[in-house]
């Protein structure tokens, strides 16, 4: 939790990138050692990924949420360390910021991660054209 970005081997993040005093605060202590955070996809998208949970903590995810491009970015996925479907989902009521989601998903477009979301708009645009035909 202690570790940090000094040597600069996460590009756009800080080289005094301590977040071990946050992870604490914010930790979910009830779901066992070492807590749970939530840290910065800079870089998700490359293969291997080079973002902050996979080079700075040397850890895996335990999900990514992905939005979708589908119907200008109002659905998602969720999405595991291999870029596995967990779940997928619309909401509703106020979302993030547009520009939010859509930057969301262009940090891992092409990526593993993003798969599963490229996939949920060529399901729903099918959809959409099957439906058409009727």
């Amino acid at each position: 939790q202690d570790e940090a970005n000094a040597n600069g081997a996460v590009r756009e993040i800080s080289r005094r990138n301590l977040l071990g005093p946050g992870i604490r605060v914010a930790s979910l202590t009830e779901l066992g050692p070492g807590g749970s955070w939530s840290t910065c996809t800079n870089g998700a998208g490359e293969d291997p990924p080079n973002d902050v949970a996979h080079v700075q903590f040397r850890s895996r995810i335990a999900f990514k949420l992905v939005w979708s491009p589908v119907a200008d970015y109002t659905t998602f996925v969720l999405v595991d360390d291999y870029g596995a479907l967990l779940a997928k989902g619309a909401p509703t009521g106020r979302l993030p910021e547009y520009q939010q989601r859509k930057m969301n998903y262009q940090v891992v477009r092409g990526s593993k991660y993003a798969r599963e979301a490229d996939r949920l708009e060529k399901v729903i645009v099918a959809s959409v054209a099957a439906a058409a035909e009727v």
